[in-house]
Order: structure tokens, then sequence, then C-alpha cells
């Protein structure tokens, strides 16, 4: 049985047949035109009715659901993908600059000279680099070939497209630093986690955390309630402030107190941004503050307390 196509008038008609209240068909149409109503769907869902004893959702909504208030979460979320991405792209910088200073001290080359990385990089045993590292150089040197930014431009005139690492590692992207920084030497690792009072470990979880985090951003995808990945915290997680979190270290809100804790910790911003868009989020009976997974003391807590009103 094939999906069957809807036109716009069809797919309002839909929703209110399912018991969505929808005042104004107009502002209706330009929603489905401009949003989908696939991409809606997400925004919506929380509001049908939920079985506890099937833990099933029907088609219909729960009483007094109306578009507006799918709206202002599909809105909501706009806003915190937005500042999360902002967020993030600061972090993203001040890594680079921590990476590329630290692995510059050891070897101003340490990137193009495989056997002085550590064993994620370089196969001691075998004498040779490893997979991971011949993956990353190749999608380094298709990144070195492609950009067009000026200073590569200068190093490929001058000195033969050779990038020391502090400069090579501007040209990286998210998941190419978080490779090169797993194929570093451990004491650099080392080096590069007592700077965020994390261990090596810790630091590795959190940049593939933040990667996914920053895709979903980036792509656009829904990010209020989604379930990710567990975030690996430090046994003084409390005395770092990282606390409030949900039992299961997967929810929207721990994922962003990473990134608030990224943000206070490397000196990147008071982080008022996220704490800003978090308290306009709509609330309502069936879909809660705590869809987010954010306790309800949230603006009391060390990393979200920023001289916002509580």
């Amino acid at each position: 049985m094939e999906k069957p196509f809807l036109t716009i008038d069809q797919q309002i008609n839909l929703l209110r047949s399912r018991g969505m209240t929808i005042d104004d068909r107009k502002t209706a149409k330009q929603a489905l035109e401009t949003i989908s109503y696939y991409r809606l769907s997400g925004y919506y869902y929380p509001f049908r009715q939920y079985d506890k004893e099937s833990r099933t959702r029907s088609d219909q909504f729960t009483p007094k659901t109306n578009l507006e208030q799918v709206l202002a979460l599909y809105r909501f979320d706009e806003r915190l993908r937005a500042t999360t991405f902002q967020e993030l792209s600061r972090i993203e910088v001040g890594l680079r600059a921590l990476v590329g200073y630290t692995l510059g001290e050891e070897h101003p080359y340490l990137h193009l000279t495989p056997a002085e990385l550590g064993p994620s990089g370089f196969d001691r045993e075998n004498a040779h680099e490893t997979d991971k590292y011949r993956r990353w150089i190749k999608s380094y040197n298709i990144n070195l070939s492609r950009s067009q930014e000026d200073f590569i431009k200068h190093y490929k005139s001058e000195y033969a497209s050779k990038l020391p690492i502090w400069v090579a590692v501007h040209i990286l992207e998210w998941g190419q630093l978080a490779t090169l920084f797993k194929m570093a030497p451990i004491d650099c690792q080392d080096s590069i986690a007592k700077s965020l009072h994390l261990t090596h470990p810790q630091v590795n979880s959190w940049l593939d955390i933040l990667r996914i985090l920053r895709n979903i951003c980036a792509h656009q995808g829904r990010l209020f309630n989604r379930t990710l990945r567990k975030a690996k915290l430090p046994d003084n997680a409390h005395d770092l402030g990282i606390v409030g979190l949900s039992d299961e270290k997967n929810k929207c809100f721990d994922q962003l107190t990473l990134v608030q804790y990224f943000t206070r910790t490397m000196g990147l911003g008071e982080g008022t941004a996220l704490p800003s868009v978090l308290a306009t989020f709509p609330a309502t009976d069936v879909v809660p503050l705590r869809a987010t997974g954010t306790p309800d003391n949230w603006q009391s807590l060390p990393l979200w307390t920023c001289g916002l009103p509580t």
C-alpha cells in the first residue's frame, strides 16, 4: 500500500479530523507550504494521545491541541538549533587553536609525521600508519586542495602546501579535528584534556557527542526532545558544575550542558546565549520543558546561572 499524496487543503482537513484546532486556515496553509506536513509531524507528534498500557500514540491529538502550539514549538527549536550551532562554532575554533598549539609544541608537522603519533595513528608493532590515519590524511589532502582561503594560497605558493599543524587545524572539519585528537600522542591528549579539567577519554567522548549535535543543527534536524549519545562524565562532575543531568545522560539538556561547560571553561563567553533561548520554551501541559530533559531548577545550576531572571 502506497502513501497517498495529499494537497495542502487535504492536509489541513486531516489534521482537523484528528482533533487539532486550526483557527486560521491561511496561517496553516502557509506553514504547510513553507515547512511541510512531514517536517511538522515531528513537532505535533508529542501532542498525539498516548496509551500507557500499549506505549503507543494514536493518530488523535490530545484535547485542546492547536496548530499555534505546534508552530511555537517549531520556532523554538529553530532558535535552539541556530544558537547551539553558533556556540559550537566558537568551541570548534577554540579547539582548533588549542589542538594546533599543543601539537605544534610536540612537532610542527606532527600531522604529516605518522610515526610521531599515538597508537591510533601509528601501529608501532608493525611499523606503519593505521588505517585511521590513512583515511584522515586522504580527507585532509582533499580539504587542502579545495581550500580557497588566502592563508592556504600563501602556504601553497611559499611552502609547497606544507602547512604546520597550527595552520592545518584551521581547514579541518569537526570530525577531522576529533580524529586528529584521537591520533595525537597520549601525552598531548592528556595535556589538552587537563586544560579542560577532563581526561582524554572524556574529551574523545565529548567531541563525538558534540559532532553529532552539530550535525543535527547544521542539517536542520529536530533537537529539543532528541535522545542522543550518552555523555561520559568525570568523577568530579559536580565540582565542575556539571549537574542537573538526566539519569540517562543523553537528553537535549544534557548535551547542551556540555556546550555550556566548554564555552565557559575555554573562556569563550559568559554563556548567556543558550540560557536565553531555553527560557523561551513554549511549555504546555502536554509538552512541558521536561521534554528537553531540563530540570525545574535549571536556571540555578552553576553552568546555567547567567544573570537571567529566575
